[in-house]
């Protein structure tokens, strides 16, 4: 067995390189001599070699959203998009009012080490979240606001730049719209109802009612913002208080609570919203023909995101501040069903 093994080797040998087989017989063999050639071979070839490409980590802004709804989605989507033009990663977190939680989102992308932080701040603790963003400060990672900030001390140090509305200027134009209102129906001395969560936005609207001269009675005011509990409070203040005719809500949640509340209430026709923020469902309710919703003043949320990431992304690159900016705002209300139509069309 182990002889025919050896012959088919052989074999193999002598068919399949013979090239090699001449190479190893005796020396007496005559040499095979290679034909020349017009270009002769180099003895050794150097192979040319390329730089190595430098590896390059992908730049990380990270962003704390104050609530998860309508708003706060549509800034997120401005700064996503910004993102990814200019090739950055973007994370985000959502605090929910919760400065404990705002803290620990940005010690997180301190000790990550996030090239930017995009902030919308619930400042409730000196210890807490402002604690935390000096971290940042020191840590040479620009800070950019939106939707409100710090304190002006904290600001001038640690921030990079602000991008809101102006609250006061959005309260206003609703207070100014609700008297224009209630002169069109001949209605007078209205007993008004709140829902509220921004100091600002409330001085505009009342600073607009003494300024035309409305006498009106406050009868119920209560601090709430998110849709659910301002359903409740609705309920709670119209039911303790029929004598209420208008509800004053001042932000997304409210205005889509309070126009719930007086549903609930099987109100319609009697009790009317005026409100802020836009959303899709706020523009049906705009729509709908219980005529509960009459207005809203409303803030350019995606503009509010892009801005504010591509000032971080000024930041990251030069350091450079962006400082303090107010976005446009816009108004919708039943005299114009068309724009409400529109704005539903854009989404």
């Amino acid at each position: 067995m182990r002889q025919k093994l050896h012959a088919s080797l052989l074999l193999c040998v002598l068919i399949c390189i013979p090239i090699i087989f001449s190479a190893c017989v005796s020396s007496t063999t005559e040499a095979v001599v290679t034909p020349p050639t017009d270009t002769p071979i180099p003895a050794t070839i150097t192979p040319t070699r390329l730089p190595p490409t430098p590896e390059t980590e992908k730049k990380v802004i990270g962003a704390i959203l104050f609530l998860n709804d309508n708003f706060f989605e549509t800034v997120a989507l401005g700064m996503e998009d910004v993102a990814k033009e200019a090739g950055v990663d973007i994370q985000f977190h959502f605090h929910e009012d919760d400065v404990l939680l705002e803290t620990q989102w940005i010690y997180e992308f301190v000790q990550q080490g996030v090239d930017a932080i995009l902030i919308s701040p619930r400042v409730v603790d000196l210890d807490g979240s402002i604690a935390a963003i000096h971290e940042a400060y020191k840590a040479g990672i620009p800070v950019v606001c939106y939707n409100g900030c710090f304190t002006d001390e904290v600001t001038a140090e640690n921030v990079a730049g602000i991008f809101e509305t102006d609250q006061y200027s959005i309260g206003y134009r609703v207070g100014e719209y609700l008297v224009s209102w209630l002169e069109a129906r001949g209605l007078e001395e209205p007993h008004i109802g709140i829902l509220s969560c921004c100091e600002k936005r409330d001085a505009g609207f009342r600073q607009a009612l003494l300024d035309h001269n409305l006498t009106w009675y406050e009868d119920a005011n209560y601090e709430e913002y998110r849709a659910d509990e301002s359903m409740v409070a609705a309920e709670n203040m119209l039911q303790r208080n029929p004598q209420i005719t208008i509800l004053w809500a001042q932000n997304e949640g409210a205005t889509i609570g309070a126009v719930s509340g007086v549903r609930a209430e099987n109100l319609a026709g009697q009790v009317f919203v005026f409100g802020v923020d836009m959303s899709p469902q706020i523009a049906q309710m705009l729509l709908a023909d219980d005529d509960i919703l009459q207005a809203v003043a409303a803030q350019s949320p995606y503009e509010i995101g892009k801005l504010t990431a591509e000032a971080a992304l000024v930041a990251m690159e030069t350091g450079k501040k962006a400082g303090y900016h107010n976005v446009d705002t816009s108004f919708f209300s039943r005299d114009d069903l068309t724009a409400v139509k529109a704005y539903l069309a854009d989404q």
